[in-house]
């Protein structure tokens, strides 16, 4: 006999878990308050990402030319750290890299030249 937790769940019960919530991502806001320019917002940021794209050939993560930053404290000694990590992740209203993230990019060459 199976435990009621190996059974999977009815499609109806997967519907609260499968229905998009606009109240999520709260950049934009929801409800009769949402954003007038939010699909222009996304819109630009997928045409400025493209363009980006298309004018690279290779995108490195760059921690040698980071500068200096003192680890935060408490952080070495979070669960799943090491203690050597170059990149921190923290919260504010989206989740970001603090002090930056610092990348190279690699030009693409032109086909016509």
């Amino acid at each position: 006999p199976s435990s009621s937790t190996q059974r999977p769940l009815p499609r109806r019960a997967l519907q609260k878990y499968l229905t998009p919530n606009p109240f999520i991502f709260l950049p934009f806001n929801a409800g009769p308050r949402i954003c007038l320019g939010q699909q222009f917002a996304y819109n630009e940021a997928s045409f400025m990402l493209v363009r980006l794209l298309q004018q690279v050939c290779a995108i490195e993560f760059a921690p040698e030319v980071a500068p200096e930053s003192v680890v935060p404290p408490g952080y070495a000694d979070s669960p799943g750290s090491d203690g050597t990590d170059r990149v921190w992740m923290a919260n504010h209203l989206t989740t970001y890299a603090k002090g930056g993230l610092w990348v190279k990019m690699t030009e693409a060459k032109n086909e016509h030249e």
